[in-house]
């Protein structure tokens, strides 16, 4: 086996690739990678607990804990209260990022269809299939 043939070589190299067509435009919001995808998590369902969005990123909780604290210091987010559960804090945007909801999400959905337009239908599900598999 050479090392242009090693998995997590090829894999880092896309991820970068892709991760690149992304970067100027977050730092124009002043987000990180792990923040505009963690913003993209919230907009897309605000009033989850911490650790759903963990789940839903597939991030360690602490790791989500300290892109909250980052995001909700530079107000991107608001902790507020479980109605529920006053114990429990949810997650929701906080006023000023709703006026960057709409640009975010369409950078978001437009960057993504780029890359899924170099795939036929059949070939991302099988994309998918093999990830999944990955991560198992």
């Amino acid at each position: 086996m050479v090392f242009q043939d090693c998995i997590c070589f090829r894999l880092g190299k896309a991820v970068r690739k892709v991760s690149r067509a992304y970067r100027e435009e977050i730092a124009s919001y002043g987000l990180t990678h792990g923040q505009f995808f963690m913003m993209v998590a919230i907009m897309e369902e605000e009033g989850l607990l911490p650790s759903e969005l963990a789940d839903k990123t597939a991030q360690d909780r602490s790791t989500t804990t300290g892109l909250l604290d980052r995001l909700e210091k530079d107000g991107w987010i608001e902790r507020r209260p479980d109605k529920k559960d006053r114990r429990s804090l949810r997650i929701f945007l906080a006023p000023e990022a709703r006026k960057h909801r709409e640009p975010v999400l369409k950078l978001f959905e437009e960057t993504n269809r780029t890359y899924l337009n170099r795939f036929t239908r059949q070939e991302w599900d099988q994309m998918q299939s093999f990830l999944n598999r990955l991560e198992q």
